[in-house]
C-alpha cells in the first residue's frame, strides 16, 4: 500500500525502544488474557451445540407443592410424559428418555474363557429414539439398534476397553453377574462438554420388559425425557397449554386429594448446563453468572490494553510534531497524515496480535490441563471467529483513531517555532482513560478477594457429614443370592476393620457427593393420603451415624446387631418438619407409615449436606436396610491417609479374596466432595490470574506514562534537583500525575464492585460470605502501593541522571 510507509513505523519503533516494548507487553497481555478467558466461556456455553437439533431439544421438568410449599423440584418426570405428549400434540416431533442405571458391574468373557470387568459408575436405560434425537454418531448399527429388550449401544472407548480391536457387535456383556445384554450399537463418544455422558445406553424395553408397570405409571418419577418440538414452536406457549392438559387427564384427581400440584416447564437443552441446578441432574451443573462475570472480564482486558495503547500514543505525539509540521509544510494533506499514522496503528496491532497468537498455541495446553476443557478448541467457532474479527476491528479502529486526528491536528507554525504543547483537551482525554482503565482494574480485583473468599468458604463449611479421612470401595454386583454376598460382605468387613491403618467403617447405598438414588413415601399414622409426602432416603448399617459425625438431636441412633425388620428409622431435621412436628423431641417415637407398613422414629439427626454444600439440604429419612449395600466406607485413623499408596495394595487383595471375579473400585471421598466445588476454584484461579495481569497492564501503562512524562519535563526536574530538590521531591512530582485518577477510580469502582457482588454474583450461592471493609481495601492499598513504588523506582532513575547532560540535550 503506497501510504505505509514501513521504514519510518520501523523508525519510529527503534527511536522508543522502551515505549515500544511496553505498548507491545500492554497490547499482547490483554488480548491473550482475553482469547484464555473466552476459551473458557466458550466452552462453558457450548454444551450441547453438537446436536443437528440443539434449538428443538427440551428436557421436561416439574416442582411438586403443597399449598404454597415446595417440596421439590427435579430434572426427573413420569415415564408415559413424552408419549403422551407425542400422542396428543402436533408440536411434539419425538421423545427420547433416559433413566438411571448407576454403579453396575460389566464383564465380558471372550471364547477362549478371557475375563474383562469394570464397574460403570454412570449408565443409562435409552429409548430406541436416543440416536434419532440427539446427534450421537453411530460407528457400528442403526438408529433402531435399542428397540429390543436387552440389547445396548456402547462407547468407542467402552468397546475398545471390553473387546479390543474385535468386532463388538453381537457379543455378550454380562450386567452385575445375572443380566446379560447383545451389544447393537457403536457410538462415537460423546463430547465431553455434554450433560449426557456415558459409555452404555442400555434398550429401555429392558426395563419395561421388567416393570411392565412403568409404561403407565403417572407417580414414578425416575429418569428424564426430552421434547424434540418442530421447528418454529413457541415453547413457552407450549409449556402453558400442554402441561396442565397432561396434569388434568391423567393424576390431577390424585393431587388434589393430597392438596398437592406440579407445575411443568421445559427447559431448553442449551441452557441447561448454566442455568439450571435442581435435584437428579444428569452432569454437575455450571454457573451462568460466573461465565457472564468472565466474558465481561474478557472484554474490560481488552479496553484496558487498547486504552494503554491511546494513552501512550497521545502522550508520545508532542515527541513527533516536528515530523508533522515539516510534513504538512511539503504539501502532506490531512487525509495523508491520518491515512499513515492509522495505518502505522494498525501494523503494530497486527504485529501484536500475531505474538500474541503464537503465545496462545504455545501455552494453551498448559492452560487447558488447569482448566480441564479437554480437547476444546476455540477457533472451531466460527461464531467466535466473525465475533473476534468484527471486536478486534473496532478496537483497533477504535484505539488508532483518536491518536491519529490529534497528531495531524498539530499546526506546522507553532510546532517550528518550538511552542507546541498538548492542549488541555487531549490532557483531560488521557486522564479520563487513565481512570477508565483503573476502575475496571479496582473492580476486577474486588473480584479476586470475594471469588477467593467465597470458594475458600465453600471449601471450608461444614456440611454436617464428616468425609475426611474416608476411602470408599463399590460392593461387587454378582448376582448371587443376597443372603450370601451379605455374609461375604461382613467378613470382609471383619478383615478389614483389623488392619491399624483402618479406624471405622460403614456400610451404606449412597456416599457423600452424590445424589440420593432412592426415594422414601410415607405418612403419619392416622392421617389420610394428604399427609403422604416424598423423602430421600439412606439406606446404612448401624456404624454410619457415629461413622460420618453426623448429629443427634434427639432419641437414639441404631444399635449394634439391630435389623432392619424391627422397623425403626431416623429423619433429619427437614424431614420431620415436612411430617408437621416442629421440634425434634417431638418427632421421637411416632409411627409413620410407608406402603402399608409401620415405621417408628427412634432418632432425629441435624440436617447434612450430602450431594452439595452449594446444594440445600434435603428431607431425608435413614433405613437399616442388609440389601441395599453399594459403598464400603473406610475411615483412616489420623494421619496415616498419607499411606494409602501403601495402602491399597492390602485392600485390594483382601476385597480380592472375597471377590475374584470382581473389579476393585475406590476413590478418597474428600476428592470427590473437591471435584464438586473445582468450578469455584477454577473460577476464583482465573478471576485473580487475569486481575493481576489486568493490574499489570495498567501499572504498565502508568509507567510509559510516567517515562514520557519525565523525557518532557527533564530540564524542569534538572533544574529542581540544581536547587536542591531531594529525590522525594521529584517522586511526589511524579505522583501528582495519576494520583487524582486513582482516587477518582476507587471512588467510582468501590461502590460498584461492592453491588455487583453482593447483589448478583454472591446472590447465585445459597451459603454465602458476607462482605466486609477489608475486601475492598486491601486490594486499594495493594493498587496504591504498587503504583507508588513504581513511580519511585523511575523517580530515583531520573534524579540520578547528569545534570549537565540534560540541559545540554535542552
Amino acid at each position: 500500500m503506497n501510504f505505509i510507509n514501513l521504514k519510518l513505523f520501523y523508525r519510529n519503533l527503534k527511536r522508543d525502544k522502551l515505549i515500544s516494548i511496553i505498548n507491545v507487553i500492554g497490547l499482547v497481555t490483554g488480548i491473550l488474557s482475553s482469547l484464555f478467558i473466552l476459551e473458557y466461556v466458550y466452552y462453558e456455553r457450548s454444551y450441547d451445540s453438537h446436536h443437528e437439533n440443539e434449538n428443538e431439544i427440551y428436557r421436561v421438568a416439574y416442582n411438586r407443592y403443597r399449598g404454597d410449599e415446595l417440596l421439590w423440584e427435579t430434572a426427573n418426570c413420569f415415564f408415559p410424559t413424552g408419549k403422551w405428549m407425542k400422542d396428543n400434540y402436533n408440536e411434539v416431533e419425538n421423545h427420547a428418555r433416559i433413566t438411571p442405571k448407576y454403579h453396575i458391574t460389566v464383564s465380558h468373557t471372550d471364547e477362549v474363557g478371557n475375563k474383562v470387568f469394570y464397574k460403570e459408575v454412570k449408565t443409562y436405560y435409552g429409548t430406541s429414539s436416543m440416536f434419532e434425537v440427539f446427534t450421537i454418531p453411530l460407528v457400528q448399527g442403526t438408529k433402531t439398534c435399542l428397540q429390543q429388550p436387552f440389547t445396548v449401544a456402547i462407547s468407542k472407548s467402552a468397546a475398545k476397553r471390553y473387546f479390543g480391536e474385535s468386532d463388538p457387535i453381537g457379543k455378550i456383556l454380562r450386567v452385575n453377574g445375572n443380566e446379560d445384554y447383545t451389544v447393537s450399537g457403536v457410538y462415537e463418544n460423546i463430547p465431553k462438554n455434554s450433560i449426557l455422558q456415558t459409555d452404555f445406553l442400555f434398550s429401555m424395553e429392558t426395563l419395561y420388559q421388567q416393570n411392565p408397570w412403568y409404561r403407565s405409571n403417572w407417580g414414578y418419577d425416575y429418569g428424564t425425557t426430552y421434547l424434540q418440538l418442530k421447528p418454529g414452536t413457541d415453547y413457552l406457549a407450549f409449556n402453558n397449554k400442554a402441561f396442565p392438559a397432561m396434569i388434568a387427564a391423567n393424576y390431577k384427581d390424585r393431587l388434589d386429594a393430597q392438596n398437592k400440584r406440579d407445575v411443568f416447564y421445559l427447559q431448553p437443552l442449551r441452557d441447561i448446563h448454566l442455568t439450571s441446578n435442581i435435584e437428579y441432574e444428569t452432569e454437575p451443573p455450571g454457573n451462568g453468572k460466573i461465565i457472564t462475570i468472565l466474558w465481561g472480564f474478557s472484554i474490560f482486558l481488552l479496553i484496558v490494553a487498547w486504552i494503554n495503547y491511546v494513552n501512550l500514543m497521545t502522550a508520545r505525539s508532542i515527541e513527533r510534531a516536528r515530523e508533522i509540521g515539516i510534513r504538512k509544510i511539503n504539501g502532506a494533506s490531512k487525509i495523508k497524515l491520518v491515512l499513515q499514522f492509522l495505518s502505522e496503528a494498525f501494523l503494530f496491532n497486527l504485529f501484536c496480535l500475531v505474538i500474541t497468537l503464537i503465545l496462545f498455541f504455545i501455552l494453551n495446553p498448559l492452560f487447558k490441563t488447569v482448566t480441564q476443557i479437554g480437547d476444546f478448541s476455540l477457533f472451531h467457532h466460527s461464531t467466535f471467529l466473525t465475533t473476534g474479527l468484527i471486536v478486534f476491528g473496532v478496537g483497533i479502529f477504535a484505539s488508532c483513531v483518536y491518536p491519529a486526528l490529534i497528531l495531524q491536528s498539530y499546526q506546522p507554525v507553532t510546532v517550528l517555532k518550538g511552542k507546541f504543547k498538548n492542549t488541555g483537551e487531549a490532557i483531560f482525554f488521557r486522564k479520563g482513560l487513565v481512570t477508565l482503565q483503573f476502575i475496571i482494574s479496582v473492580v476486577l480485583l474486588c473480584g479476586t478477594m470475594v471469588a477467593t473468599r467465597q470458594a475458600n468458604y465453600l471449601m471450608e463449611k461444614e456440611m454436617g457429614v464428616d468425609y475426611r479421612q474416608s476411602l470408599v470401595i463399590s460392593a461387587p454386583r454378582t448376582g448371587e443370592a443376597q443372603e450370601n454376598l451379605h455374609r461375604k460382605l461382613l467378613l470382609l468387613k471383619d478383615k478389614l476393620i483389623q488392619l491399624p491403618e483402618v479406624e471405622n467403617f460403614t456400610f451404606s447405598s449412597d456416599v457423600p457427593g452424590q445424589e440420593i438414588e432412592n426415594w422414601f413415601g410415607c405418612k403419619r399414622k392416622g392421617y389420610d393420603n394428604s399427609d403422604n409426602n416424598g423423602y430421600f432416603q439412606i439406606a446404612v448399617d448401624e456404624q454410619f451415624v457415629e461413622f460420618y459425625n453426623v448429629e443427634l438431636l434427639a432419641g437414639r441412633t441404631f444399635y449394634e446387631g439391630e435389623k432392619n425388620e424391627q422397623g425403626n428409622i431416623l429423619m433429619n431435621v427437614q424431614a420431620i418438619e415436612r411430617l408437621g412436628y416442629s421440634e425434634p423431641e417431638e418427632a421421637v417415637d411416632k409411627i409413620v407409615v410407608s406402603r402399608g407398613k409401620e415405621l417408628r422414629i427412634i432418632g432425629v439427626v441435624d440436617d447434612f449436606h450430602y450431594k452439595s454444600i452449594k446444594n440445600e439440604a434435603v428431607p431425608t429419612v435413614i433405613t437399616l436396610d442388609d440389601s441395599k449395600k453399594k459403598f464400603l466406607t473406610l475411615k483412616f485413623v489420623a494421619g496415616s491417609q498419607g499411606n494409602i499408596a501403601l495402602l491399597l495394595p492390602k485392600l485390594e487383595a483382601m476385597y480380592r479374596e472375597s471377590f475374584p471375579d470382581q473389579p476393585f473400585d475406590y476413590f478418597l471421598l474428600d476428592e470427590k466432595m473437591r471435584i464438586d466445588l473445582k468450578p469455584d476454584k477454577t473460577f476464583s484461579f482465573v478471576f485473580g490470574l487475569f486481575s493481576i495481569l489486568a493490574i499489570l497492564i495498567a501499572v504498565i501503562g502508568i509507567v510509559g506514562l510516567i517515562l514520557i512524562t519525565i523525557s518532557q519535563r527533564m530540564k524542569e526536574i534538572g533544574i529542581r534537583k540544581a536547587l536542591g530538590s531531594e529525590m522525594v521531591d521529584v517522586s511526589k512530582l511524579l505522583v501528582k500525575e495519576v494520583s487524582m485518577q486513582v482516587i477518582l477510580a476507587v471512588l467510582i469502582a468501590i461502590p460498584m464492585a461492592w453491588y455487583g457482588y453482593q447483589y448478583w454474583f454472591l446472590e447465585s450461592y445459597i451459603y454465602r460470605i458476607n462482605l466486609n471493609f477489608w475486601m475492598f481495601a486491601l486490594p486499594v492499598i495493594l493498587l496504591f502501593a504498587l503504583i507508588f513504588l513504581v513511580i519511585h523506582l523511575i523517580a530515583a532513575n531520573a534524579f540520578r541522571m547528569n545534570l549537565s547532560e540534560v540541559l545540554q540535550n535542552e
